[in-house]
């Protein structure tokens, strides 16, 4: 399952982000790789309740969050590769560490404190992952909420750390939608996906 994430990661066009995601992925549980995406089957469509679920869900997102820059006049490759970069790696640690059956709802949490260890925090770029990675279930995080309109006055870099973080949730919250089904087999348009 892992070089499913090749075509995703070639979207990422900075090489420091882009090897942080490498090394992130290379951490990740063995289970994230083909745990399901829904052990209750409540919030995902058909093709995210199957064997390596949780990385056709995270494709997917990666694929929203494409489609919601240009929305959000979002231009700039920085801010574009930490939103791929989030959207790749926030269900890493979905059912927690170590995996269990369920849902952690602080694995956003979870993911975030492990992918600290790769890289320094003191990287302005890395700790946006780090942070998009930690709040992006949004309304959804447990037990303290982080929806990023709120989180706007909390922010100190407000605009497009807001931005970033409303294209991550949403991506995230689209993309888990049962009636939100949709083949994401490859990327596709690799190029035209760069230029959007």
């Amino acid at each position: 399952m892992k070089k499913h994430f090749n075509d995703c990661i070639e979207l990422i066009q900075s090489l420091k982000i882009r090897n942080f995601v490498k090394k992130a992925l290379k951490k990740a549980p063995k289970k994230f790789w083909i745990a399901p995406s829904s052990s209750s089957n409540k919030y995902h469509p058909p093709e995210d309740q199957s064997e390596g679920g949780v990385v056709i869900h995270s494709r997917k997102a990666v694929q929203v969050a494409i489609s919601l820059c240009p929305f959000f006049s979002v231009s700039d490759q920085i801010t574009k590769d930490k939103v791929i970069a989030a959207c790749i790696l926030h269900d890493t640690h979905k059912n927690g560490n170590p995996w269990g059956e369920r849902t952690n709802y602080e694995h956003g949490k979870i993911a975030a404190e492990k992918f600290a260890l790769i890289e320094s925090t003191n990287d302005t770029d890395i700790r946006d992952i780090l942070d998009l990675i930690k709040d992006h279930m949004g309304l959804m995080n447990k037990p303290n909420p982080t929806p990023a309109l709120k989180m706007q006055k909390e922010i100190s870099h407000t605009d497009q750390k807001t931005t970033m973080l409303l294209i991550v949730q949403l991506a995230d919250y689209w993309a888990s939608r049962t009636w939100c089904s949709f083949v994401c087999d490859e990327i596709n348009n690799t190029e035209q996906l760069k230029k959007s």
